[in-house]
């Protein structure tokens, strides 16, 4: 798939650099110092030579932190940004210890000293991870009470060894976890909330388990330490807690186990090893945290195109993200593939520690993608629930099951508290780490403004001076933030700004002194930080200004669909929802969200200038500071569109695939409403555009949409018995990018599979085309033995022919007869032993 083009600024595309090395990013003329005394120039990033005075980061020999994290609470939410953790405190998140299995407290293994008991695996740090930084940001004196009984049992729960946590067989995975004896994912998880614990309380305690820990780390033996599979991929997060502590304890022995933790990660330097999407959204950074060590830019350069190869293949889609609905598969990369809202939280929480590594603003440019875009619409606006997968194009969420289409059977799509396993738990820390990171330390003593949601931080600046900030904005829905200072004696201390890569104007202005636009020529891929230095004094404010305008994205790669982005937002066709409730706890009980209102719509744009024709319309910021919703989105966006009749949803209730734009359509133009993406729970984010002109392509309702006479004797839930009749042809036998029919997990057993036609036609061939995964390590083969039927008179009989049904590999295998009126086609087969089987078409002629 090719990258997506831009049609006025190139925004959220997929050049970009994370050198440190890089340049000024605005030209010389435009960044001279103005407004007096006052110093306001345009750079790539804070200095990369010199270490903050005042917070802990790197120390040597790891290289300079050009931005560090604050220490949690220095940092907290205001206005709409303060009242998602409100809520999310408040919700079933908040109250997932009545709700959760995982966490109920009587024979729990993360309570028990000795480490056994029950669920012992990821769920009670997955969850604890965002409570207990919650907790800490709204003050909320229960939650905080409740978040120490497991820091506790975690801290109690150290042996001699230096291992912690649960253990033996307290630590049974929930999945199949690990080929070894030790699994050491859960602990790389409750490091972070034991870390976020010390911030706030400044514990000796966890500074000792840690030290301990790593100590025993260095004793495992090599064959057992990090074997697949979650551990292995995901051990830089563990590395990053090695680096935590070698920075708070200066302990020489930590280098060494930084090296032995990086060696024994699956190799995510070389290329994308893994296609599960948490594990790619978690992972997919992890060389650049041991770039940290290394200073091999190899390990730098990683991350940025592990991300961008990951856009390139699955992600030519509006939001942030990629379809993987559990993992990448080839053949299914279109806007109706939907990723899990833990990924979310893990690639946002990638991008913000890469952020901080690296001090290159594109990865807050593509935090605040997924954060503003994606990740709203995967959760009730009231916290009450969240569904496991949520898509770019997305038109009905319910809970019936959307396999093969997505790749897993079962409820994916329903809106609930007390399901959606490692969701339910994880997705918590996503918008806690967001407020953590709004502002951060420089290493010149300074602040910077890496993302610009309402917030407010207290932190040291300058020669030790305490400074507060406050922002006042309503960003990403309006363009002017207000920085106000408040301080007890004046500072000098420098000021950064990220400029986004959508902005192409931005300007700033010190107690409304405007001034120039420093970044005004800059690379669109990459703009760098306004740098405003002076001595601050109380009262002072600062303004930035960043005008948003209309832009056109084409994924080419996605039949030239188009997204619509103003600003960080991308706009959605607004659908009429209907909210229907379902089972689940009766505090919280699930929702199914039903569309009323059309949906198959093209946009119509201009030949000349594609984001000309659209109308913004301004709102106000709703009282309860609850934008993300379709009655209180702020903004708005005006559009024509026609209808597609033949663009329909396929017989599960998934959006239609896309087809070529544009698309021929003679409906009537219409004007259509379009809300911020993550606003609509159920969104067309990735449009066809649409013509009534000769050269526009005919839009065909594809054999999913139709309905089809199918059945079998088994089908496997995450297959299909409608492949054996869709019409696809398979590229071999092992085809995994078309929809299946397999009969998994029977083995050496008797089975069939049929289709009945509308009505009776003459048949005289049959055609087979057999599934079998061997090249891909999997349990289906060719069957042993098939024979063909047909159906003459409500009967099913065996024609007379010329030989047997073939059973060859990678080819159709086919039986002729004499011709006969026929109202379907049955295959039956005799599966090897041991072995499962399918078909992948089933063709009459």
């Amino acid at each position: 798939m090719k990258n997506p083009t831009t049609s006025v600024a190139s925004g959220r595309s997929l050049a970009a650099t994370t050198s440190l090395a890089a340049g000024l990013v605005c030209s010389a003329g435009l960044c001279a110092p103005s407004l007096g005394a006052d110093e306001i120039t345009c750079v790539a990033h804070p200095p990369t030579d010199t270490r903050n005075s005042h917070y802990i980061s790197n120390r040597e020999p790891l290289i300079a932190s050009p931005l560090v994290k604050l220490p949690i609470g220095s940092v907290r939410g205001e206005g709409w940004l303060k009242k998602q953790i409100e809520l999310q405190a408040a919700g079933f998140h908040g109250h997932l210890t009545e709700i959760s299995q995982f966490l109920k407290k009587e024979k729990n293994a993360w309570l028990s000293k000795d480490g056994q008991g029950e669920y012992g695996w990821e769920e009670v740090p997955y969850w604890l991870k965002g409570f207990i930084a919650a907790a800490y940001l709204t003050d909320n004196k229960a939650q905080i009470d409740e978040a120490r009984i497991w820091i506790e049992g975690a801290i109690a729960s150290q042996d001699a060894s230096g291992m912690f946590g649960p253990r033996g067989k307290g630590a049974k995975a929930t999945v199949s976890s690990t080929d070894g004896p030790l699994d050491l994912w859960p602990n790389m998880v409750m490091l972070n909330c034991l870390q976020t614990y010390f911030e706030a309380t400044g514990d000796q305690r966890v500074i000792d388990l840690m030290t301990r820990y790593f100590k025993f780390q260095m004793t495992i033996p090599e064959k057992d330490l990090f074997p697949p599979y979650w551990q292995q991929q995901r051990a830089a997060d563990n590395l990053a807690s090695v680096y935590w502590l070698y920075n708070h304890t200066g302990d020489a022995f930590l280098l060494d186990l930084a090296k032995r933790v990086h060696a024994h990660t699956i190799n995510w330097t070389d290329g994308i090893p893994d296609w599960h999407n948490v594990n790619m959204s978690q992972a997919f950074g992890g060389p650049a945290t041991f770039y940290q060590q290394s200073k091999d830019p190899k390990h730098l350069n990683a991350a940025d195109r592990n991300w961008r190869q990951i856009r390139e293949m699955y992600g030519q889609v509006p939001g942030g993200m990629f379809g993987s609905d559990e993992n990448c598969r080839p053949g299914f990369d279109d806007p109706r593939q939907a990723v899990e809202t833990c990924g979310m939280a893990e690639m946002m929480l990638s991008c913000e520690r890469l952020v901080s590594i690296t001090a290159n603003p594109i990865w807050a440019d593509r935090a605040e993608d997924v954060a503003f875009n994606s990740l709203p619409a995967a959760v009730m606006a009231d916290f009450s629930g969240l569904r496991y997968l949520t898509a770019p194009n997305h038109v009905q969420s319910d809970r019936s099951s959307k396999a093969p289409g997505l790749q897993n059977a079962g409820n994916m799509y329903q809106m609930r508290a007390d399901a959606h396993r490692c969701c339910q738990h994880n997705f918590g820390h996503a918008w806690p780490n967001f407020v953590q990171t709004q502002w951060m330390a420089t290493s010149d003593n300074g602040l910077a403004a890496v993302f610009f949601a309402p917030s407010t931080v207290t932190a040291k600046v300058g020669n030790g001076t305490k400074a507060t900030i406050t922002t006042s904005s309503n960003y990403p829905f309006e363009e002017t933030i207000v920085y106000s200072f408040d301080l007890d004696k004046a500072a000098e201390f420098p000021v950064y700004l990220r400029v986004p890569a959508w902005c192409e104007n931005p300007s700033v202005a010190v107690n409304k002194d405007a001034a120039a636009a420093p970044a005004k020529n800059a690379p669109a891929d990459s703009r760098g930080f306004i740098r405003v230095s002076r001595s601050w004094k109380k009262g002072d404010t600062l303004t930035l200004s960043l005008p948003m305008s209309i832009r056109i994205r084409t994924w080419k790669g996605n039949h030239n669909s188009v997204s619509v982005d103003r600003g960080p937002l991308t706009y959605s066709l607004q659908i009429k929802e209907r909210y229907q409730r379902s089972d689940g706890p009766p505090s919280f009980p699930g929702d199914e969200i039903w569309p009323e209102s059309p949906w198959n719509y093209g946009l119509v744009l201009d030949a000349k200038n594609a984001a000309a024709g659209f109308e913004v319309v301004k709102g106000s910021t709703p009282a309860g500071n609850t934008p993300f919703t379709q009655e209180n989105v702020p903004i708005s966006i005006k559009a024509k569109a026609r209808r597609i009749p033949e663009w329909k949803q396929d017989y599960q209730g998934l959006v239609g695939l896309l087809q070529d734009s544009p698309a021929k359509t003679s409906e009537p133009i219409e004007t259509v409403t379009l809300i911020p993406m993550g606003a609509a729970r159920l969104r067309v984010s990735a449009f066809p555009t649409v013509s009534d002109k000769p050269e526009a392509h005919a839009w065909t309702v594809p054999p999913e949409a139709k309905n089809i006479k199918v059945s079998a004797s088994h089908c496997f839930g995450s297959d299909t018995v409608r492949a054996i009749a869709d019409g696809l042809v398979p590229k071999n036998s092992a085809d995994h990018s078309i929809p299946r029919l397999t009969w998994w997990d029977h083995r050496g057993t008797s089975e069939w599979a049929e289709h009945e036609f509308d009505s009776a036609r003459e048949v005289r061939k049959v055609l087979v085309y057999w599934f079998d995964d061997e090249p891909a390590g999997g349990k289906c083969r060719v069957p042993k033995s098939a024979k063909v039927l047909v159906r003459v008179g409500g009967k099913w009989v065996e024609p007379q022919t010329l030989g047997p049904l073939g059973v060859a590999k990678d080819s159709f295998n086919h039986v002729a007869f004499d011709a006969v009126k026929a109202e379907g086609v049955r295959v039956e087969v005799e599966l090897r032993e041991g072995f499962s089987g399918g078909v992948l078409e089933i063709q009459a002629e």
